[in-house]
């Protein structure tokens, strides 16, 4: 009986942690990982505690805030790159003013220390899904710390790209390694203030750019037309920053029952995604040595360039005795694994392994399944030139095409028989027709004929026979037949 009274009392606390407010207080307030318990925003939109990622087999726990149920893929997180083992995470904002995460082996992230005694610090997610610490003494909250400082790959509305000259503050966004690991990834999108653009870059180099922008509600490569949410662009540039933010509206396309609100999400593979209308722009248009939307053609080798190769998603297999190559690295994503699969001219395509990380090269010919079902593959393509068949499409080409031009052939063969013989039957009435047509002899036996009788008749009676047999196809029987006779 005790037993389940204490089940029942800790079901209850539970609850009511979970239940938490929008506000951590200072001096004791905190967020457990083992007691589930979270912070939400006072519109509802927003959630922060903690969740695991990962695959079933290799998982962690992580501090994130995630819109609505989202816990598979929270838009900021405090720990992206020291997952937890454990469930012994806690978030705490303790009485010296100091904000931090720690977890069994001490303290993991360090959000603010605070210079000087202070007794009346706040930490609170707002409804922008901003999550901020105040110092609620000063008249205006003076803003400590807070999570748009240090975004993880997602842009959300109020949210800047760009750089604080005074402060050397930068804000950009960074992909995941994966879908599946959050550690950070190969793209990058930043803001451009010398081209007014935003560009998303690879490991550095230039990978998209947004093309500039052409007014406050678009660039020139983001195409948002009758988008059921109208997006406005701020650019402000001064001797103390220089940054660019979006903000959103509702129009006449916006769903009646539908909250209004946006965020560009950067995935692994470098496209950007928005969360309200699903469009997608990015890196994953860019395939190889194709410069158009935005894309930069990809660097050396000479054998992709001089080919004009691109990569393709494709299904299909390679085969058992295909030479490959396995790299286990974890922090190698798709983008690095196909970036070193271009620049090797022997590779022919590469997949990812375990938490779709790491790389499997392949080093021979692929084979396509038409039908889709067989796994998928990232592989190099190039298209054929002009005017030239590939030996083995010539192949199957000789195969088919020989019995069709042998069929033909007969065929032609049979016409051309066709149209003599039918040459000689006109030839033959048109010799009757030069016979005398006033002849009164009712009927002229042709002697020595092979046996043809014939009647002398008018051109115009002969001419209505000639094509009575032409269409009964009665004239081709057998050549010349034994009788012919025309009634006149």
């Amino acid at each position: 009986m005790a037993r389940r009274i204490y089940r029942f009392l800790l079901v209850c606390y539970c609850a009511s942690h979970a239940l938490a407010a929008d506000t951590l207080y200072q001096g004791g307030d905190s967020i457990a990982m083992a007691w589930l318990n979270t912070l939400v925003s006072k519109n509802g939109l927003f959630t922060l505690g903690f969740t695991w990622l990962g695959s079933a087999e290799s998982s962690a726990g992580y501090l994130g805030i995630w819109y609505y149920n989202n816990t598979s893929h929270p838009f900021w997180l405090a720990n992206r790159d020291k997952p937890i083992a454990d469930s012994s995470g806690v978030l705490a904002l303790d009485g010296s003013g100091n904000m931090k995460l720690t977890y069994s082996a001490g303290d993991l992230v360090h959000f603010y220390s605070s210079p000087s005694s202070t007794t009346n610090l706040t930490a609170v997610l707002e409804d922008s899904g901003n999550f901020v610490l105040k110092d609620a003494n000063s008249l205006s909250d003076r803003i400590l710390w807070q999570s748009f400082d240090d975004p993880t790959d997602t842009f959300l509305p109020g949210m800047k790209l760009g750089i604080n000259y005074t402060s050397g503050q930068t804000w950009s966004l960074t992909s995941w390694t994966s879908n599946l690991v959050p550690a950070p990834g190969a793209f990058t999108l930043e803001w451009e203030r010398d081209t007014q653009e935003l560009v998303i870059k690879r490991r550095t180099e230039t990978y998209w750019t947004s093309g500039p922008l052409t007014s406050n509600t678009g660039f020139e490569n983001i195409v948002i037309e009758s988008a059921p949410l109208d997006f406005s662009y701020i650019n402000v540039s001064n001797a103390d920053e220089d940054y660019i933010m979006f903000t959103i509206s509702a129009n006449q396309y916006t769903p009646q029952d539908r909250t209004i609100f946006s965020m560009w999400q950067m995935k692994y593979d470098g496209n950007i995604v928005d969360n309200f209308t699903q469009l997608e722009y990015g890196a994953a248009s860019c395939k190889g040595n194709n410069a158009d939307a935005g894309c930069e053609k990809w660097s050396e080798p000479a054998c992709r360039s001089s080919r004009n190769s691109n990569f393709e998603f494709r299904s299909g297999s390679f085969g058992i005795t295909v030479p490959r190559k396995n790299d286990d690295n974890s922090s190698l994503s798709i983008s690095d694994c196909k970036d070193i699969c271009w620049k090797n001219c022997s590779c022919f395509g590469v997949t990812t392994i375990g938490n779709h990380t790491g790389c499997t090269f392949f080093y021979g010919n692929f084979t396509p399944d038409p039908t889709g079902r067989q796994a998928l593959y990232d592989i190099i393509v190039q298209p054929e030139p002009t005017g030239q068949v590939p030996p083995g499409k010539r192949k199957w080409l000789l195969i088919i095409l020989a019995p069709v031009g042998f069929v033909s052939m007969m065929g032609l063969a049979g016409l051309l028989w066709f149209l003599r013989r039918r040459r000689l039957r006109e030839k033959y009435l048109y010799e009757l027709l030069t016979l005398d047509s006033t002849n009164d002899t009712p009927e002229l036996e042709n002697d020595g004929n092979k046996g043809h009788n014939l009647k002398v008749c008018s051109a115009a009676t002969i001419m209505d026979a000639t094509n009575s047999f032409s269409a009964e196809n009665k004239l081709g029987q057998g050549g010349f037949g034994p009788v012919y006779k025309v009634i006149c």
